[in-house]
């Protein structure tokens, strides 16, 4: 059971119901798929056209492994730009910047009448890391997918795993643990060997 406050409760009790969605990717960029950009958590998220859908996400109390896909608008290049640089503060300037692995986190927003946050709260839905990226030009439209993978779904590429008798050799010389990870062994049956 999902605990919340007492105004969401409210207003998902209610007759109308206005909610967006935030996506959080990286620590600098935010967006939203709502008509006006929104505040949230310190960070502002924007409301330009570029978050164009989600897949539907579904809260469980289990861990979730399966990955999501969103879709962005890249029409005039500022998505697929903003994927592959990130503002450096101390130089002022867009450095290059690989973000497959960058957090990514996407809110649901539940919004009043106003269009402001109720109790200034979001949900957290889902949280992952950024998988793959890949740019479509049609000409009709010009989109981004991003891939965005639980933490979960994938425990032997977290950062520091090491899983192979060559990688373990190559960080740690001499090191024999994995030497006999690669071999298989015959499965035995009831009775005897299968």
């Amino acid at each position: 059971m999902l605990d919340v406050s007492s105004g969401i409760d409210t207003a998902l009790r209610s007759m109308s119901l206005r909610f967006a969605w935030l996506v959080k990717l990286g620590d600098d960029l935010h967006y939203t798929n709502h008509e006006v950009d929104i505040d949230y958590g310190g960070d502002t998220y924007t409301s330009e056209g570029d978050l164009l859908d989600l897949p539907s996400i579904t809260r469980e109390r289990q861990v979730k492994l399966q990955s999501v896909t969103l879709r962005f608008s890249n029409a005039d290049g500022v998505m697929s730009y903003s994927l592959r640089h990130k503002y450096n503060p101390a130089t002022q300037t867009q450095e290059p910047h690989d973000r497959m692995g960058d957090d990514c986190q996407i809110y649901l927003a539940l919004l009043d009448d106003g269009g402001n946050l109720i109790d200034g709260n979001a949900i957290s839905l889902y949280k992952g890391a950024i998988d793959t990226w890949t740019e479509r030009d049609t000409d009709a439209a010009s989109t981004i997918a991003l891939k965005i993978t639980s933490p979960w779904a994938k425990p032997n590429l977290t950062a520091g795993r090491i899983t192979s008798d060559y990688s373990q050799k190559d960080s740690f010389p001499g090191d024999q643990f994995f030497e006999f990870a690669h071999e298989e062994k015959n499965t035995i049956g009831w009775g005897g060997e299968a």
